[in-house]
């Protein structure tokens, strides 16, 4: 089949859909790729997306969509990330495309939001997936439970697929802690905490940094992994450089800075099911979060880690300077973490899920594909 993977911008390319996009032209399909990027091929197609809800460059994507699909005529387009997926199943309906699915990786509304964004959020979202939708991969049980009983679908329509990362690359026996430690002029005996993330306000950077400052003594070190990204809405500024605070910026070698650490930290507003801490769980990292969808439903508060609410630094500050006191502790709960990760979200089994519906559409359109 002829494939199209939709995103808003080519950083989710990059670091969550290779996978999958390997998986599918590994079992015989053409897959080109649409998002807001500078360059382009014969398979990776540039369009013009706005992250915003609200803007009248909606029009204009949606027309560059339009075009894109009569002129590539797609057996599926497979779209991912909310604004930008809303718009791309509208405009493949218009164009007729045959197959539409949607990669709910969180929905956009969410329980902390204001009311009325949320109902105006929700109903965008239900009647685009009603109208222009025929299948919807959830990565959030939460997401999915909530459709189900909403009936955004027939059930058959809906498939919880998980999140996850690849098992072998995020194994803590791979890596030497000690050596890696040296490499960042990190103490034997510091305790490493450690943000991977954009770095945005909703995903608490501001309340960690405020934290941090206050739960920590000369043991205690902050590793800040992650920049803005294009798009990105309410970018926060970081404070100078302090002597226990380092600003290490985006990065390749995600693993390594994990196995150098002892405790992740992740004190999001909003998340869908968030990548960041399934590579923590897989590297026996406890997980520090906030109590929201997606973090409650990967992290098992005291077992695999520690929730706290959301936009608090006292409720934030309070768990980090537990951690500080408990270390025993915290590794026991690293180690049920990564049991956690191998029983629920190995990459090969997200993956599986999903080819298992591409082999469904494929025999439906007669194509014959790799077993």
């Amino acid at each position: 089949m002829k494939i199209l993977q939709v995103t808003a911008v080519d950083f989710t390319v990059e670091k969550f859909l290779g996978p999958l996009i390997e998986c599918l032209r590994s079992n015989g399909h053409e897959v080109h790729v649409a998002c807001s990027t500078e360059n382009s091929s014969e398979t990776l197609h540039p369009i013009d997306f706005e992250r915003k809800m609200v803007s009248m460059n909606h029009f204009k994507a949606i027309k560059q969509l339009v075009r894109l699909f009569k002129k590539e005529q797609y057996d599926v387009v497979h779209t991912h990330t909310p604004v930008a997926s809303v718009l791309t199943r509208i405009a493949a309906k218009i164009a007729g495309v045959p197959t539409i699915i949607y990669t709910a990786h969180g929905f956009y509304f969410h329980e902390n939001m204001p009311r009325k964004t949320y109902q105006l959020t929700y109903f965008i979202e239900k009647m685009t997936s009603k109208l222009a939708t025929d299948y919807i991969f959830f990565q959030s049980e939460e997401d999915f439970k909530l459709a189900l009983e909403a009936q955004f679908l027939p059930p058959k329509r809906l498939v919880h697929i998980q999140n996850g990362v690849d098992a072998t690359k995020f194994s803590p026996m791979r890596y030497e802690r000690e050596t890696i430690r040296q490499q960042l002029q990190i103490a034997d005996d510091a305790y490493v905490f450690i943000f991977v993330g954009r770095l945005v306000k909703e995903k608490g950077i501001e309340e960690l940094l405020e934290a941090f400052t206050r739960s920590t003594g000369e043991r205690a070190t902050l590793l800040i992994v992650g920049d803005h990204v294009k798009g990105d809405r309410e970018q926060s500024s970081l404070p100078a450089q302090q002597h226990n605070i380092h600003y290490l910026g985006l990065r390749e070698d995600i693993p390594q800075l994990l196995a150098a650490s002892d405790c992740f930290v992740l004190p999001s507003y909003r998340e869908g099911m968030p990548r960041s801490i399934i590579e923590a769980m897989a590297m026996e990292l406890p997980v520090i979060t906030t109590n929201i969808r997606g973090c409650r439903e990967e992290v098992i508060h005291e077992q695999t880690g520690l929730l706290c609410e959301p936009q608090s630094s006292d409720a934030l500050y309070e768990k980090m300077a537990w951690a500080l006191v408990h270390p025993e502790e915290m590794t026991q709960m690293g180690q049920s973490g990564r049991q956690r990760f191998l029983k629920l979200y190995d990459e090969e089994k997200v993956l599986a899920r999903q080819m298992e519906v591409y082999h469904l559409i494929a025999h439906k359109e007669g194509v014959e594909v790799v077993k």
